[in-house]
């Protein structure tokens, strides 16, 4: 067995790695049970540890299935990346189908058996014979540490890439990536794919191409665009040695496309819509609190995300029935009759009595018809109403999302969207509409 790790930790060293792929192992996500984040995250990873991904597979928990998407993999990229099947019942067959197909046996690794009572000695339990499942692994792997979990990985050679098994518990996973093969990776990989994404909002994704089609159309660095609920990504992408060297050639198409498009820019990268609202309500050391209606106190929810909110976010109200909306807000009765819960008096209503109830800088308020049913004539789904109040006054805008009237979630998205756009604007000094 010594001989066998020795041969493979030796062929770990030599070789670019250069093109990846990544298989996921689950028949849950094939059936809609779970949704599959591991892929993204290790998409991005691998990418900007130099990595250029050519596929992702999500295969079912079938041995001859899973065999085969190794193999197919393993014959078309240097690294394959897998999560997923490394638990210790039946149908958790990773190891087993690598080991199939790399032509190995599968042995038990003392240290993996050790690593399996010592985890669940801290769970104050003894593991029974099926967990120690998870110390069989093909002969020859190196094993990749778990910290957290029971089931270690494996790095084997399979057709001449490189195969690394992942479990497909999204923190067990990163922690071994992280651990184990991003250092791999970094030192095999010929430089790094720098991504940089620039995120825009009130303006459609046609029109924001139009504005910067010299760019789309260039190889180098490229400029893909991303649409999404009433927003749109830029990401620009590029190859270098470094890092810094690949930062310095995205720095000149960044600055220029934000010279055509700064007014509707909000950030880059991780930060979003209401993180730009947080930061500029941090800076000038003001406060804000909500009054929600068809949202449904998605606003407050998507605030409170992010850490260090309640610095600046106070007060969030979700005044659903009219009842609620005098009660809690102080809406005119009489307004709610002449001219109902959607509508612009009452939006503005809405903004300055959450304002006035929290005692903070800004009220923002968002009522309207989510749908997809209870619209009128009058007043269809998707008509939506924002009100803005603050020492100065309140301001509201009517927002028509009836493009979106057949699905609930894309109109409060939407709204909540264009909720925090006004308020950064209005915050910022800019024209409101």
């Amino acid at each position: 067995m010594q001989n066998e790790k020795t041969k493979t930790e030796a062929l770990e060293d030599t070789g670019t790695i250069g093109s990846a792929e990544i298989v996921t192992i689950g028949t849950e996500m094939l059936l809609g049970d779970l949704v599959d984040t591991n892929s993204a995250w290790l998409s991005s990873r691998l990418a900007s540890l130099g990595a250029s991904l050519y596929r992702h597979t999500t295969v079912g928990d079938n041995r001859e299935r899973i065999i085969t998407a190794l193999s197919e993999a393993a014959s078309r990229a240097d690294l394959v990346v897998t999560t997923g099947g490394l638990g210790p019942t039946s149908d958790d067959l990773t190891n087993e189908c690598l080991a199939i197909a790399a032509g190995r046996k599968m042995v038990e690794y003392p240290e993996a058996r050790r690593h399996v009572d010592e985890k669940f000695a801290t769970f104050g339990r003894k593991p029974t014979p099926s967990n120690y499942k998870q110390a069989l692994f093909p002969e020859g792997t190196r094993l990749i540490p778990n910290p957290l979990g029971t089931a270690m990985g494996a790095l084997l050679e399979l057709d001449g890439a490189l195969v690394a098994t992942l479990p497909g518990v999204p923190a067990e996973m990163k922690g071994m990536f992280e651990g184990t093969l991003a250092p791999l990776v970094r030192e095999r990989s010929e430089g790094a794919i720098v991504s940089r994404t620039l995120h825009f909002t009130g303006i459609g994704e046609s029109a924001l191409a139009e504005k910067v089609q010299d760019f789309l159309d260039a190889s180098d660095p490229t400029v893909a665009p991303l649409a999404s609920q009433g927003k749109v990504r830029l990401r620009i992408t590029t190859r270098a040695a470094t890092l810094e060297e690949g930062e310095k050639k995205i720095a000149p198409a960044a600055e220029e496309i934000l010279t055509r498009l700064g007014d509707y820019y909000f950030g880059a990268d991780d930060e979003t819509l209401e993180g730009a609202v947080g930061r500029i309500l941090t800076e000038r050391g003001e406060t804000l609190s909500l009054a929600e209606s068809c949202t449904g106190g998605l606003l407050a929810k998507r605030l409170t995300d992010g850490a260090g909110s309640s610095t600046y976010f106070k007060e969030g109200l979700v005044t659903y029935s009219n009842e609620s909306k005098e009660r809690l807000l102080g809406v005119p009765h009489d307004l709610l009759v002449e001219h109902g819960a959607v509508s612009e008096p009452v939006a503005r209503a809405m903004a300055e009595g959450a304002r006035k109830a929290a005692g903070t800088d800004y009220g923002l308020s968002v009522t309207g018809v989510a749908g997809p049913g209870g619209g009128t004539e009058q007043k269809p789904v998707g008509l939506v109403f924002v009100g803005i109040s603050d020492e100065d006054g309140v301001v509201a805008e009517r927002l028509d999302l009836s493009a979106w009237k057949h699905s609930r979630e894309a109109v409060r998205e939407r709204s909540a969207n264009r909720a925090f756009d006004l308020l950064r604007h209005h915050m910022l000094g800019r024209d409101k509409t």
